[in-house]
Order: structure tokens, then sequence, then C-alpha cells
């Protein structure tokens, strides 16, 4: 990596994440198409300055702060992107959506890219802690899979476009535990006991509880959320770690099994092919990560031209090759390594998805008491 990247890892002591590093103005109309074809990413043409929400950088630098999840990279997603524009990137990591809202809900992250999951974009978007898309910035936005231009936590991509997709289920260790790990059960396993782990994310993690108990993983119910609790509270008893770092934990041994998501499992199986990865009986969840403008970014133009250059196929394909996610660019499916594309437990079947819903965003009341429960868990 360049020297003028700064790559920082977010620790609190148990968590080390979910996903370390591995690793435009508008083009004139006759030029638009052939160049998104292609994938070519070019410096915005046109005055920038005018009126009607046209993205600026308030300040005038090639600069571009970007705030990812760890392990969400391709080790040349930024050297391509900094060779490619002359924009010198810094690259700092968070572990959470929550603690990546409360930097950005504190106004002073000087963050222009940041990604969170669909679920938290609703609330991003509520708060008006993200600024709408300048679509003529983006060309290459024809790449994008219907699904992902069309799906209703953001339609239409006016805020947000799609980084990765996967869905949540269970990685453990075949040498540790063979092929018994179905379900939730496998946390009962004598061999996962003090070496099993949940993710630290408020809906993911009472998931296992709801699902578990037959629930929906979206109820707004009081006394299901409540049965969950419990539910994880015992589960807790078991447990080595609650933490949304789960490759180093996994490919080292020092634990078993873990909630994890696809493509962390995926990447911890390509380090070590002991690790196996599968939906539980009781199902799992589905979500999109997605990047988003912060409103009070400095560098938004710059971060226009980083989101157009992530949508070109190749470049698309390399992250997703690296990261073992799902890609929404459907350009970059030619480019994208043969035995990922073909893996279902990486792109399900239609049936197995149906397991497999999205997180919903059940507003402020219900997702308080989410939030309230997870407390709970994590300190009872």
């Amino acid at each position: 990596m360049s020297g003028s990247v700064r790559v920082a890892r977010l620790w609190d002591g148990k968590r080390s994440n979910r996903r370390t590093m591995l690793r435009s103005m508008a083009f004139f109309a006759i030029a638009a198409h052939g160049l998104a074809a292609c994938g070519i990413s070019e410096a915005p043409q046109g005055d920038p300055g005018r009126p009607g929400g046209r993205a600026v950088n308030r300040v005038d630098e090639s600069r571009l702060n970007f705030y990812n999840w760890t392990d969400y990279i391709a080790p040349d997603t930024i050297s391509s992107f900094q060779a490619a524009t002359g924009i010198k990137l810094t690259y700092d990591n968070f572990s959470s959506n929550d603690e990546m809202e409360a930097k950005i809900a504190s106004g002073a992250a000087g963050y222009d890219l940041v990604v969170p999951s669909d679920n938290f974009l609703r609330r991003f978007v509520r708060g008006g802690l993200v600024r709408e898309l300048d679509r003529d910035l983006i060309p290459n936005l024809v790449n994008l899979e219907r699904r992902f231009v069309e799906a209703d936590y953001d339609p239409g991509n006016r805020h947000s476009v799609p980084w990765a997709w996967g869905t949540t289920g269970l990685a453990y260790s075949k040498t540790a535990l063979g092929d018994r790990v179905t379900g939730f059960s496998a946390f009962d396993l004598a061999e996962a006991q003090g070496r099993g782990m949940v993710l630290d994310e408020a809906r993911d993690a009472l998931a296992i509880g709801l699902l578990a108990l037959g629930h929906d993983p979206n109820t707004g119910d009081a006394g299901q959320i409540d049965d969950a609790t419990r539910y994880l509270l015992n589960l807790k008893k078991k447990l080595g770690q609650i933490s949304s770092d789960v490759i180093e934990p996994l490919t080292s041994g020092q634990m078993v099994l873990a909630q994890a998501f696809s493509g962390d499992a995926f990447q911890a199986r390509r380090a070590n092919p002991a690790i196996a990865y599968t939906i539980p009986r009781e199902g799992g969840l589905s979500y999109v990560d997605l990047l988003c403008i912060p409103k009070d970014a400095p560098h938004a133009l710059n971060a226009h031209r980083f989101i157009d250059h992530i949508l070109r196929p190749d470049v698309g394909a390399a992250l997703s090759n690296a990261v073992r996610y799902g890609s929404p660019n459907a350009a970059a499916k030619p480019f994208i390594d043969k035995d990922l594309l073909s893996d279902p437990l990486v792109y399900p079947s239609a049936e197995v998805l149906a397991r497999l819903p999205f997180i919903k965003d059940l507003g402020r009341e219900v997702e308080a008491r989410y939030a309230d429960a997870w407390t709970k868990v994590k300190t009872g």
C-alpha cells in the first residue's frame, strides 16, 4: 500500500471484526454509455458549484477519507483508485454499525464515505446523516444488478450504492466439530464450550434466539424479544467471545464455532481449509452493505468518483474475489472467480434465500427495544 494510506484497527479488548486489512461529474451524453460499459472513471466535467445539489469538495484538495468494516476490501482497491484519479485515500476501520453511527452522528469525524448495513441506512436517512447522491457523477451505476436498484431499503439508489452482500450463518471447525453443525444446537456440543462466539450486533445476535424459538427475526413483539434475550443470556454462558471479528479466532483454532457473516467465513476457509460454513436449519439473515456519503463530507465530489470506480467491472470483481462476498455488480460477473459464482453458500438458491430475510428497520421504538435487550445480554 501507498504511504498515503492510513489503516487503523479499532479494538475494545475482546474484539478484533466483521470484515484487518487483507489486503466524475457526468460524462457527455454521447460518451457516458461507452465509458460506463468499459468501467472507465474520469474526472467530472462542468461546473460543480452550480445550484441543484451538485456534489462539491468543500475542502479543495485531492483527498478522500473512507471508513469501512475490517476485512472488507481488496488488496488493490485503494491503490487502483489512487492511480486512476490522483486522489490520496485515508482508510480507517470500524467493527460495528453502532460504532460507525456514533462517529458519524458526532458530526466531527471528517469521513467522506461510510459503509452501513441496509437496516441502518434508513436510520441514517431519517436522521439526516447522509446526503443524496448525484447520480450524474456515477455513470457506472448502469452496471448494478436490477434487484439492487429496486431494493426497498433505497429505491433507485437515492442515498446509497451497494458495496457487497451476503448471509449470516454458522462458521465452524470441521476438525473439532466434524459434520455435526446443522443449527444453533451446535453451541451445546462439548467441543464448543468456551470456544464459540456470536456477533457483536444486536439484531444479528438476537436473531439466534428468535430463530431458535421459532419467532420471526424481524418481530416487534416485546415478549418474543424478551424470550430471545433470555435465550442469549443462557447461550452466553457457553461462549468464549462476543465479537464481530471471527476470522483470526477461527483460523487460529482459538474458536471452533461462530455466528459469522458469510464472506468472513469464506476468508477464514481460504486461510484454513478446515473451516466450513452453513446456513442453520432454523434460518439466518441476508444483508447488503452500502456506500454512503455523510452529509458533512468534506470531499463529496471525490467520494462520488470512488463510488464510480468501485462499480467498474474489473474493480468490483477484484473486491468480490478478495472478500468472498456476493457482488451487486452484474458487469463484474465475467471477472469473478468461477468457484465463487457457483458456490451456493455465496449465491444461494431462491429456496434458501427465502429462509434468509433482510433485517427490517422496525422504527425507533422497536429498535430501541432491541438495543436495550442486547445491552442486557452483554452486561448480564
